[in-house]
């Protein structure tokens, strides 16, 4: 983070946001410092309060890129399919696109989940609402359509599509530590997108109605 010509060609808060992330994803919001947020984006702490705020408003400010990027690529994805399958396909993909583009989020993402989103401010509890909106509405139309079973409840869809995504990533972060230690792990060929693929297509052969084919 301390770069020189790194911190020449990033935008300040850009760069804190950055380091931000990072911190929150090793220690949580609890055992996050501002002071190692600030010495990794190269800042003192007064320029990190001036460009972003307090560590309540770095982690807001982290969340908020996070879900403002998933937003867009969810609204792309579902408006380029009518079918549910292709739809929920794609749906669990951006999730994974997401996290490749934050690599820290979903260690932060597992750390929320465990403690019941106790450090989520209300701007990203609305977000998680409206993406578990997006999972209710394909879930909802593939039963309508004949294509899901007609009991396949959508918040435990919605909980498996993201939380195969962000245990992947973990379990990907994981694998790479055992085998710097030197213990012997089954080899994984696969990128985060491809796992979300091959998790969704389990996904959907539990949901999808007898004799219905993707």
């Amino acid at each position: 983070m301390n770069d020189s010509t790194h911190e020449s060609t990033v935008p300040t808060a850009v760069r804190i946001l950055a380091a931000a992330e990072e911190v929150f994803a090793e220690s949580g919001y609890a055992g996050a410092r501002v002071d190692e947020i600030a010495r990794r984006a190269g800042v003192n702490k007064a320029m990190l309060y001036y460009h972003v705020g307090d560590k309540a408003a770095l982690y807001g400010g982290v969340l908020r890129t996070y879900f403002q990027l998933l937003a867009g690529k969810l609204a792309d994805a579902l408006a380029g399919s009518e079918d549910p399958r292709e739809r929920l396909r794609r749906l669990q993909v951006a999730f994974a696109d997401t996290a490749i583009v934050h690599p820290h989020f979903p260690q932060i993402m597992l750390r929320e989940i465990a403690a019941g989103g106790a450090n989520l401010p209300l701007e990203a509890l609305q977000g998680m609402g409206r993406f578990m909106s997006a999972t209710r509405e394909v879930v909802e139309d593939g039963c309508a359509r004949g294509v899901f079973r007609a009991d396949v409840e959508p918040l435990l869809t919605h909980v498996m599509v993201v939380g195969s995504v962000v245990f992947a990533a973990n379990g990907l972060r994981l694998l790479t530590r055992l085998a710097e230690a030197g213990v012997a792990t089954p080899e994984v060929p696969y990128d985060l997108p491809e796992i979300a693929r091959l998790a969704n297509d389990i996904i959907l052969n539990g949901i999808t109605s007898e004799g219905v084919t993707s």
